[in-house]
């Protein structure tokens, strides 16, 4: 019995952030004029954690959720997916959601609706130490802590939990304007990126935070603060990654870009997962570009990513 239930407690990856009802147009391509919508669920890192599921590790998600049927609705899309929602934390705000056309033929357009929604009441207390200290790795977003500020100290409360504990550490700036300013963001993230294993963010978003003034500064100061990995990208340019002092450039898969909405999420899933197994830092980036790519080449947040096993693709 001990030691099922030290099983349970035991996670390959942890991460949490907002789980929102995602309305998508789909009669036009211009939430202007659609009048028909196909619902499904969106968040970071719950694109994260479905990609790391499906290929093939344990992971522990949670979210905080609304109290209402949007908040009911998915959470039965995550565990369609095989996640557990059981330890989801419910509030009476609202759920969080977004609304977005296809950006096929018009320009891509997202509009949120999380002010206030269930998952910016997030609290320190609602991280489970417990398996977070048994976990392999730890994945934090910044729009997680753009949503309020106890959602910030949530974020920052896990990550201290995982120095404490050993716990390895990827932090993804992904800087959403549309929920905070430039210097709220380049301010609060810098606090929080040092000491950790992987850092990775678009060239942009490296210098609103370590503003640097080009990129290779920038890679230099993220290894200056105790960051192991930084990975920067830029579109479909190469990627520039410093690990540990070794510097070297990655081409990511060029493919035709349906959606590039998830595309990164899948990325840094399949890159988490090949470090999880044994690849080597090169051969898992590898892995995350070419799960990116599948993700890009078709329409949805998470659509296109396939099953794996032990975390490697087939």
């Amino acid at each position: 019995y001990l030691r099922w239930s030290r099983h349970l407690l035991m996670a390959d990856l942890y991460t949490f952030g907002e789980l929102m009802a995602l309305f998508m147009s789909v009669d036009t391509d211009s939430v202007k004029t659609a009048s028909q919508y196909q619902m499904s669920a969106a968040g970071a890192e719950a694109n994260v954690a479905v990609a790391a599921h499906r290929l093939g590790i344990d992971v522990h998600y949670h979210s905080k959720v609304g109290n209402d049927y949007l908040g009911d609705a998915a959470m039965a899309l995550l565990e369609k997916e095989g996640l557990s929602t059981k330890h989801f934390l419910r509030s009476p705000n609202y759920n969080g959601a977004l609304v977005r056309n296809r950006g096929q033929d018009e320009k891509l357009d997202v509009t949120y609706l999380r002010k206030c929604a269930a998952a910016s009441t997030f609290q320190p207390s609602d991280i489970d130490e417990n398996i977070l200290s048994q976990s392999k790795w730890l994945h934090v977003t910044g729009i997680t802590t753009a949503l309020s500020s106890s959602a910030r100290d949530t974020v920052a409360h896990a990550m201290e939990l995982a120095r404490k504990h050993k716990v390895r550490t990827s932090f993804d700036l992904n800087i959403r304007l549309k929920l905070w300013s430039k210097e709220e963001a380049s301010k609060t993230l810098r606090d929080l990126a040092h000491d950790i294993e992987l850092v990775t963010a678009g060239v942009d978003e490296y210098e609103i935070v370590f503003g640097g003034g080009n990129p290779e500064t920038n890679l230099r100061i993220a290894a200056e603060r105790g960051i192991n990995i930084a990975i920067m990208t830029n579109g479909p340019e190469k990627m520039r990654i410093l690990n540990r002092g070794e510097r070297f450039d990655f081409q990511p898969d060029q493919v035709k870009i349906v959606d590039p909405v998830g595309s990164g999420d899948a990325a840094i899933a399949g890159t988490i997962c090949g470090i999880l197994a044994g690849l080597s830092l090169h051969d898992a980036i590898k892995q995350g570009s070419k799960c990116g790519a599948m993700v890009a080449s078709v329409l949805g947040d998470r659509a296109g990513m396939v099953n794996g096993k032990g975390g490697l693709l087939p």
